[in-house]
């Protein structure tokens, strides 16, 4: 289980259909899918909160996942995220920390018609200490984000991309595909379908769906909650948290 936590980006779906509507406040979670835009420069935005995985008797905790944002130009921003790890399984209780994942999302499409929106996410997973939660070796993750707005009030966000699995050492295919709808311009509420498969005999797959409250222009908090399956397992993850962007 602790690869599924060191190896992936943290919760994330698009609730920002367009820029405008969300008063610039766009956001990296909750979901899987991340969004093709980016911090403005001289912005730093910290999107963080806790989530919860059920997987067999396998419980985990992370409280927090934090991610840092900061724009770097017009086209680029600069991501450092980590998570802060409580795992129980066989009546044992194990914390610790992730690695610590350090990435540059640029621009690189706008949308034009049918041609989506897309970003190119690039990060580096640089492992910290030596505890259980670290992969021996750095790895590397490379995602296209892209987002088409279907209306005013409705857009799909949908991913595809490698994840590095460090404790296989070995990289993972993931595609997710997301609809937001936004019921108000405080409002978003979301559905999407993920997708994670890795060489030696290993697919998971899954559904979640949230919602997000704009509570102040830069201020927005999110709850979330799906199940994947692997095999014949079913797990479940609920997560809940707040974005805060600061000039």
């Amino acid at each position: 289980m602790v690869f599924w936590i060191a190896g992936f980006p943290s919760i994330v779906c698009s609730q920002n259909i367009t820029e405008d509507v969300m008063n610039e406040l766009t956001v990296d979670r909750p979901g899987i899918a991340e969004t093709p835009f980016t911090v403005a420069p001289r912005n730093i935005q910290l999107e963080t909160g806790f989530e919860y995985y059920k997987r067999g008797e396998n419980q985990l905790f992370l409280m927090p996942v934090t991610l840092f944002r900061t724009g770097l130009s017009k086209s680029a921003e600069l991501r450092v995220s980590v998570k802060n790890i409580t795992e129980r399984l066989d009546g044992k209780e194990s914390k610790g920390v992730s690695p610590v994942t350090i990435g540059i999302k640029t621009h690189i499409i706008e949308q034009r018609g049918w041609i989506p929106e897309t970003d190119i996410l690039a990060d580096v997973v640089i492992p910290i200490g030596n505890s259980s939660f670290q992969p021996e070796s750095t790895g590397h993750n490379i995602l296209l984000l892209f987002q088409n707005d279907l209306s005013d009030k409705l857009a799909m966000n949908y991913n595809v991309g490698f994840l590095w699995d460090g404790f296989y050492r070995d990289e993972m295919f993931t595609a997710s595909m997301c609809f937001n709808y936004l019921p108000s311009t405080k409002i978003g509420l979301f559905i999407e379908y993920f997708d994670f498969i890795r060489k030696a005999n290993f697919e998971e797959h899954g559904v979640d769906a949230g919602l997000t409250w704009l509570v102040l222009p830069h201020l927005q908090i999110d709850l979330s909650a799906g199940l994947s399956f692997v095999d014949k397992s079913r797990n479940y993850f609920l997560a809940s948290g707040f974005s805060i962007r600061l000039p």
